[in-house]
């Protein structure tokens, strides 16, 4: 860790640890100038929710080293050669741009894009445990009294994840973060139904991963880079940082879809269902780098 930035650290002792209602009023109360960080038990496994809160708002995951010498940033941390686990859930990703109307129903999105892995959120709260039943109209009432920026977690039988919305000048944008816990893996006929779907609800971006890190109790410490993309989405305003010279990468399927000016990019990664040692991501890396 960098020693010098001016870390106000939160200490978080559960060895599952939620967002709670402690842990936001800690956040809320960080001093001004300093930059939070959460430091969590090395072996701790905090729920999907969290993590996915703790990345949104780019609060760090520290945890002890090996030697409890100094603090270390599990979400940074390196995956090793190994997976903590040999079946990989399904990691999902995607955001779309709403108007800035009362009309606007913030989750509606959301729902839609996992419909074709049949799951459905049920629960959703602003802390753990999940203590409002999911509703669009109630979703949506609430998020406009904490413009510009709030999020909620949600969760249904087999999936849990983060919602967010933030206010933007050209409407809100509505953001989700989710893990499918059913153990099926991604076949191609669901991989290309999820990016047709995305496609045709205008996805900002959206993205579809095997997680062989976490699983429906929450995230195997320091197991969060246990990714393997199997598909991306790239809007209109995000395909033009796609380095399309690089289209020819192999392995790599990189199809339009739509017409200009309203035209995605479906990207395909190799299909795999074990642990790839990080190759899908450096395939990844290697198509959005730019010059």
């Amino acid at each position: 860790m960098n020693q010098g930035l001016p870390l106000h650290i939160i200490p978080v002792p559960s060895a599952r640890p939620w967002k709670t209602h402690a842990l936001a009023r800690a956040l809320a109360d960080v001093p001004a100038g300093a930059v939070p960080a959460v430091a969590m038990l090395r072996e701790a496994q905090p729920s999907y929710g969290l993590v996915a809160f703790l990345k949104a708002t780019g609060v760090p995951w520290l945890r002890p080293t090996q030697d409890d010498q100094e603090l270390e940033n599990a979400l940074a941390a390196h995956p090793e050669n190994t997976a903590p686990l040999l079946l990989g859930r399904i990691a999902m990703t995607g955001s779309v741009l709403h108007p800035a109307t009362h009309g606007t129903r913030i989750g509606e999105h959301t729902a839609r894009m996992l419909e074709p892995f049949h799951v459905v959120p049920l629960r959703t709260g602003d802390t753990e445990p999940l203590s409002w039943p999911w509703d669009t109209v109630a979703n949506s009432h609430w998020f406009r009294s904490q413009m510009p920026w709030a999020s909620l977690i949600f969760s249904g039988p087999n999936v849990t994840g983060l919602l967010t919305a933030v206010r933007t000048e050209s409407g809100v944008l509505e953001s989700f973060d989710a893990l499918v816990t059913t153990g099926t893996p991604v076949s191609e006929t669901l991989r290309n139904s999820a990016l047709e779907k995305a496609a045709a609800l205008n996805s900002t971006d959206f993205s579809l991963e095997h997680h062989f890190g976490a699983d429906p109790m929450g995230v195997h410490p320091g197991a969060d880079g246990f990714r393997v993309p199997l598909a991306a989405l790239a809007g209109p305003g995000i395909a033009k940082s796609v380095n399309l010279r690089r289209r020819s990468i192999e392995g790599v399927d990189v199809e339009s879809l739509g017409t200009p000016p309203f035209q995605h990019l479906a990207i395909r990664f190799p299909m795999v269902t074990a642990w790839d040692h990080g190759h899908g991501q450096e395939l990844r890396q290697e198509l959005f780098q730019t010059d």
